[in-house]
């Protein structure tokens, strides 16, 4: 197993420093070489991030998920639980389909009634659903469970794939390689600001086009919304519509601040900070050293990508 377990279970593993930011680092150490002595097993290693991004919480129950009243959601989230599931199960699809995928849900601890992150509580969900009974397409994969790992440190979208890219880099290859291929799995109207945004901002692009064979985007959006983000129902109530025209607004946030470095869109990732997770990207000086990805820390203690002339190491991958 990875990471996570199952809902009744204590985690038997220790989290990293870098993704609960409250554990000392022999602890963190003892978590990095469980993890390593796992994923060296698989043979070929993966080159395939597929990263199913969070939006709520479920806190368990009886329903497994299929109860709303199970899940932590804010009002105009209201009739999008069975949204949530299908995205875990998407993701599930795309990992059985290719051995060499790893999958990570992501997603930190968002909400001061629990310190549960959306992660954990996505794994714990498609656990309590047995993996939606999906299972490898060759006899000779590794299990799922081996291949599905926790990010539980983004507080937005665009850290969901940043954070996982730098995961996968330190725990997951175990030969410190970058994935030569993304898929984001999340709502169909955000993959404007997923894609053409956040994944060009974080390759160094100005635009996607030169992204078509490194990431892909599976969409599926909440009832009553359309493709880019449009409620379609005069009867969704007044909190879904003005979330949708927020959806807009911050897409136009993020197209002035790619990196979500400015008050606006660091604000909203402090506000939900609740837990004061810890927000750098690596675990020290020469852990970002050997990663070669240019960065700097920012007053509040959250670590950004610099831009500059240097190509990042992901975008050097080979296909």
């Amino acid at each position: 197993m990875s990471i996570a377990s199952a809902p009744s279970q204590k985690n038997h593993m220790i989290s990293p420093i870098s993704e609960k930011g409250g554990q000392s680092r022999q602890q963190a150490h003892l978590f990095l070489n469980l993890t390593f002595n796992i994923t060296i097993t698989m043979s070929p290693p993966p080159n395939h991030l597929i990263i199913v991004c969070g939006h709520a919480i479920w806190l368990g129950g009886p329903e497994n998920g299929w109860d709303e009243s199970e899940w932590l959601i804010e009002p105009y989230k209201k009739g999008e639980t069975p949204t949530f599931i299908s995205h875990i199960k998407a993701g599930l699809e795309e990992l059985a389909k290719d051995d060499r995928a790893v999958l990570m849900f992501s997603g930190g601890p968002t909400r001061p009634e629990t310190r549960l992150s959306e992660a954990q509580s996505y794994y714990n969900l498609a656990l309590a659903n047995s993996f939606f009974d999906l299972s490898p397409s060759s006899p000779s994969a590794a299990p799922l469970l081996n291949r599905i790992f926790l990010e539980e440190r983004a507080l937005d979208s665009y850290y969901n794939i940043l954070f996982s890219l730098v995961y996968y880099w330190r725990v997951v290859q175990p030969q410190h390689a970058w994935p030569e291929r993304i898929t984001i799995v999340s709502h169909a109207f955000k993959r404007d600001r997923l894609v053409d945004g956040h994944c060009a901002a974080i390759f160094g692009l100005n635009s996607s086009l030169g992204l078509e064979e490194r990431v892909r985007f599976v969409g599926i959006n909440p009832p009553g919304i359309s493709g880019d983000g449009v409620v379609e129902r005069d009867k969704e109530p007044n909190e879904k519509k003005e979330a949708m025209q927020g959806v807009q607004l911050a897409l136009g946030q993020w197209a002035d601040d790619p990196h979500g470095v400015g008050e606006e869109l660091a604000g909203k990732r402090r506000a939900r900070n609740c837990w004061g997770t810890d927000q750098r990207l690596f675990l020290s000086e020469e852990e970002r050293r050997s990663s070669g990805v240019e960065t700097r820390i920012l007053e509040d203690g959250s670590e950004v990508l610099v831009d500059g002339e240097k190509p990042r190491p992901w975008a050097r991958s080979a296909i």
